[in-house]
């Protein structure tokens, strides 16, 4: 986040100056396409080269550039104080891409056709999709267990993410852990679905074809005007994350195709109650 947000800055200031990528490139003796992945957030930035650039674009001494300059020294600092550290081993780049999101984001939207999202999973629910994705040692189903609370428990503390989500009714009728595990998780999705915050829509299965037959999607938007949306995309082969404007307006209307087709909240909560009493039957 803070290589998109410094990112962002030095490419509008280098519009401002009347200057194009390559000529910048050229100048400082940097390879062709070095502007331009700084200007995406794709790599790392020394103080240094902003420094250079800031000279390039003619921003004086003052308050602007030493933002910029401590901007580009956080984002390359290892910071030891972060609450996931204890579960570094477990993080593959995307699953980090995911947390800095989460703890960045002011609101996400996210469709979930056929589980419950993680961030509003509880432990039994949690411990049986994880154990039924791949085969883990006990120890590292419960620590994975453990680190999906505590992002739960992140957000939460934070108070900044507000969530809208929206399920295929699929997502409740699918058996995770067995009856009494999608009891006690449908209960908790009541429960939350009416907390400040969180909204929750269930399309139903009557409704038949819907927007986002591919699978499951989300939008992370940010309060900093600088900050674009992201767009995250889930496919067996992991996280896809897409910044092109195009893809984000696509994504926002197959969203609001969704909000459209789904049942409202009063509706929804019926849903999920009925299917919850379904599970506890048996």
């Amino acid at each position: 986040m803070r290589r998109r947000r410094l990112g962002a800055e030095l490419r509008r200031l280098r519009e401002s100056a009347g200057k194009v990528g390559d000529e910048v490139s050229t100048q400082l003796g940097w390879y062709s396409a070095k502007v331009s992945k700084i200007e995406t957030g794709r790599i790392t930035v020394g103080w240094g080269d902003v420094a250079d650039l800031l000279d390039l674009y003619g921003v004086p001494v003052g308050e602007q550039r030493d933002r910029l300059i401590a901007l580009a020294r956080e984002s390359k600092s290892t910071r030891r104080d972060e609450w996931w550290q204890p579960f570094n081993d477990l993080l593959s780049r995307n699953y980090k891409t995911a947390v800095d999101l989460e703890t960045s984001a002011t609101s996400l939207r996210i469709f979930e056709p056929f589980v419950i999202p993680g961030l509003l999973q509880n432990e039994d629910y949690a411990r049986a999709i994880i154990k039924g994705r791949r085969e883990y040692a006990e120890e590292e189903v419960e620590r994975r267990v453990e680190l999906r609370m505590k992002r739960q428990a992140v957000v939460a503390t934070g108070g900044n993410l507000d969530m809208w989500v929206i399920l295929d009714e699929a997502a409740l009728r699918r058996e995770i852990g067995g009856p009494e595990v999608m009891s006690r998780q449908l209960r908790r999705l009541l429960e939350v679905a009416e907390a400040p915050g969180v909204q929750v829509q269930v399309v139903p299965f009557g409704i038949g074809p819907h927007a986002a037959m591919s699978g499951s999607f989300g939008i992370f938007s940010f309060s900093e005007e600088t900050d674009p949306d992201v767009v995250f995309v889930e496919t067996i082969a992991g996280t896809l994350y897409l910044e092109r404007n195009e893809d984000i307006a696509a994504s926002k209307l197959a969203f609001e195709h969704l909000h459209a087709a789904a049942r409202d909240l009063a509706g929804s909560l019926e849903l999920i109650s009925a299917a919850a009493r379904t599970y506890e039957q048996r």
